[in-house]
């Protein structure tokens, strides 16, 4: 009887258990539907729970009774919580997992920019790259050349971008626009950028589509930002063919504040002696630059930074006029006297300071100034100022030109969760132009004296960041702009987004609307002293951009589409107006790779561009003079560090640009040239430079030695034809003269000598 007894409570007691008892069950996945491995399931306040399968399904058990928390935990995923009723019944609970959205793991929109970074995804090019990239002799905007979307046109001032001109290419420093970014200019001659690459942390090279935080540039945007506090104190001196220079850098002892100056003399007189050039320098380009810096931690959140430098430069060249009418004559031709004196000085103020709540403010002020002293003059056989009353030009020729502009711009950013951001601000501009022309000084010497032409443009703007998984972001942005000179108002939205198609590939699309003022020489011709506003619009550009990128390991791979409508261009005939329009399209490509080839280091870049304008004095809509169809560059990079000597090379290739052949008709019948205008093709431009390092550590002293030659195969470059203006010889075809480099080959030897600073690994890790 007491056997029977046990039994039955036993049973009961069992049976009891398993009432009072819940299955919980369910499955796990993320946003995608996929099924997750691996997931904590726990019943918060007690031991019991699960981990998903490999299906994503999981159950347990549990005692507990009434209402409970389930929470579902997995590592880079949002940790989820459900309130359930526990009384017996089995329950279904099912979770859907949202992905963490980080730094590491989340998409980065590429559409349109190049990142040359080291706190960006996507980097590119850093300044080491810009630096050592043969070919760019250590200019920024010269390696920025061998990136898809730019023209190779080195016989003019500015980066050329996607069909549009140098000038509507702008630079910004620290938020802040910088006017005169390029050294004074001579007709058909390139010109420099005007700025050491190892001042600048970070660089950004928009091809189009960029933030709403930047404005007045139709095509492009170069957006450089300063370093901040360096690292240690340091010195620097550098010799070379081309000039010398040296710098100091010191950092206090509590590593919060430090002061920079440095001094740079160029002057090719020397180099010019030895390497024939084919024209006449009567004064070889000569630069003499200072430039400071200054930065300082203000309290735990803030740091303010200086950068500012006083430029001043001088050339004079002299080669033969092709309007003589003995041209061909060496001996008995007039000669053209082009004389160039420019200073420049600028300077620019920078204040960040974090907040605790998130917020973050960024304040910028800079000025310039810009003097450019011209002199043109026509020149006979006994370099006498020709006084030829049948002479259909001007024998000599002064123009002063004087620019000033000061910057403002503050901007909040507000970072929320998730990496979502709000920022906002204002900008001020202020500049102003001055023209001074005195001609032929045996004619008249009255003083042609424009009036100043002053603006005051004021831009409102706003941009949010918006991160819905870390494969899917976006960013919306607006920007308006008041121009007093014009009196016109603008407004310009701008988009962009990306998608993450898996661990390595992307795709990102951008659409913005782009406004730029006209230059100020057609500012002038519409210019009216009584109301001080020139009757002209606002040039316009929409852009939309569709890209692709792929990014493994050492591996990098964009491909790019992009269309542009041009709207409100100048046209100067039959009068100054914004009656011109074109369009710009094509697609671009840029790998580069450290893997494949054991040691080096390469890209490969590629344009196609189809791109048309009616504008300035054109004709009809065609392909404008500075764009060519096909673009490409290799670039490779080299480095035996045993040896700690480097290699590095870079060929480019670009198909033939149009021009006008007034000698395919009739230069006197208007119909037969309209027919042929910008009918022919330049020569196939080729190019290959080649530059030679060695690293080497002299009396504690971190040493780069450096030789590089630029076309040394001699390719035959020719960028375009100057024509005369009078059929001399009466037998239809007009004198005309190549437009090509100064020399076949440039040569540059530098010595380059850092204390302080050892550069040792990183030309190591950048393969120099």
């Amino acid at each position: 009887m007491k056997f029977k007894w046990l039994i039955t409570i036993l049973i009961f007691l069992i049976a009891k258990t398993s009432i009072a008892q819940t299955k919980v069950s369910g499955k796990i996945k993320d946003t995608k539907g996929e099924s997750l491995i691996g997931v904590n399931i726990s019943l918060v306040g007690t031991y019991d729970g699960a981990t998903s399968k490999i299906t994503g399904d999981y159950s347990f058990t549990t005692d507990a009774k009434d209402s409970m928390t389930l929470k579902a935990s997995y590592l880079g995923y949002i940790t989820q919580e459900k309130r359930i009723l526990l009384n017996g019944n089995d329950l279904l609970v099912d979770f859907i997992l949202k992905e963490k959205i980080s730094d590491l793991k989340a998409v980065v929109i590429s559409a349109g920019s190049f990142e040359a970074s080291d706190e960006k995804k996507g980097t590119v090019l850093k300044a080491l790259d810009i630096v050592t990239t043969a070919g760019s002799n250590g200019d920024s905007y010269g390696a920025l050349k061998t990136l898809p979307g730019t023209q190779q046109t080195n016989e003019r001032e500015g980066l050329f971008v996607r069909g549009g001109t140098g000038s509507e290419t702008q630079t910004f420093i620290d938020g802040t626009w910088v006017k005169n970014a390029f050294s004074a200019a001579i007709p058909d001659l390139g010109a420099r950028g005007r700025f050491n690459p190892f001042i600048f942390k970070g660089t950004v090279f928009s091809a189009g589509g960029y933030s709403a935080l930047y404005g007045q540039a139709l095509s492009s945007a170069v957006i450089l930002e300063t370093i901040d506090l360096p690292e240690r104190s340091s010195a620097n001196v550098n010799l070379s063919s081309v000039g010398i220079g040296g710098s100091i850098q010191t950092l206090n002892k509590s590593k919060t504040e430090s002061f920079g100056i440095g001094y740079n003399h160029t002057n090719l007189t020397p180099y010019f002696a030895l390497v024939r050039q084919n024209i006449e320098y009567k004064t070889a380009p000569t630069v003499h630059q200072i430039d400071m810096n200054y930065r300082r931690k203000v309290g735990k959140n803030g740091l303010l930074k200086f950068y500012g430098y006083l430029n001043s430069s001088h050339i004079n060249i002299q080669r033969k006029n092709i309007d003589s009418r003995d041209y061909q004559n060496e001996a008995l031709a007039y000669d053209d006297e082009y004389n160039v004196k420019n200073k420049n000085i600028y300077g620019n103020i920078s204040y960040k300071h974090y907040f605790k709540n998130q917020w973050k403010m960024n304040i910028g002020l800079s000025a310039s100034s810009n003097k450019d002293d011209i002199e043109t003059k026509i020149l006979n056989t006994k370099n006498e100022v020709v006084n030829d009353s049948n002479f259909s030009y001007r024998e000599w020729l002064q123009i002063d030109n004087s620019n000033k502009l000061i910057t403002t711009k503050i901007v909040f950013d507000k970072s929320l969760n998730n990496l979502n951001a709000i920022r906002f601000g204002l900008e001020y501009l202020y500049g102003n132009d001055l023209t001074t022309v005195i001609p032929e000084l045996y004619k008249n010497t009255i003083s042609i004296l424009n009036p100043i032409m002053q603006d005051h443009l004021t831009a409102l703007f706003a941009e949010s960041d918006i991160y819905i998984t870390n494969d899917i972001a976006g960013k919306v942005g607006v920007r308006g702009e008041y121009s007093s000179l014009l009196n016109k108002f603008n407004i310009a939205p701008r988009v962009s987004a990306a998608y993450k198609l898996n661990r390595a590939g992307q795709l990102s699309f951008a659409y913005g609307m782009f406004y730029q003022k006209p230059e100020m020489t057609y500012l002038y011709k519409k210019y009216s002293i009584a109301n001080g506003r020139a009757d002209l619009d606002y040039m316009k550009a929409t852009h939309y951009i569709a890209n692709y990128q792929y990014q493994p390991k050492d591996r990098l791979l964009r491909l790019e589409a992009f269309y542009k409508k041009y709207q409100n261009l100048i046209k100067t005939t039959p009068m100054v107006s914004n009656a011109g329009d074109g369009y710009a399209r094509g697609i671009e490509l840029f790998y580069r790779d450290k893997k494949t080839l054991k040691g080096i280091d390469f890209w490969i870049s590629y344009s196609f561009l189809d791109t048309k304008r009616n504008f300035l004095n054109y004709l009809s809509s065609v392909q404008p003079d500075f764009a060519a169809n096909h673009v490409g560059s290799f670039v490779f990079k080299k480095f035996w560090v045993k040896k700690m000597f480097g290699i590095n090379g870079t060929y480019t290739l670009s198909s033939g640009r149009p021009y006008i052949n007034y000698n395919v008709a009739n230069p006197n019948d208007a119909n037969a040239v309209a027919s042929k205008f910008m009918a022919d093709r330049t020569p196939i431009y080729q190019n290959f430079s080649l530059s030679l390092n060695y690293l080497k550590t002299i009396h504690k002293a971190f040493t780069v030695f450096v030789l590089s030659v630029n076309n040394p195969f001699g390719f035959k470059q020719v960028y375009g034809y100057n024509y005369a203006q009078t059929d001399f010889n009466n037998d239809g075809n007009l004198y005309r003269d190549a437009i090509i480099p100064p020399a076949k080959q440039f040569i540059f030897i530098g010595m380059f000598m850092s204390w302080g600073i050892d550069r040792t690994q990183e030309a190591i890790d950048g393969n120099l």
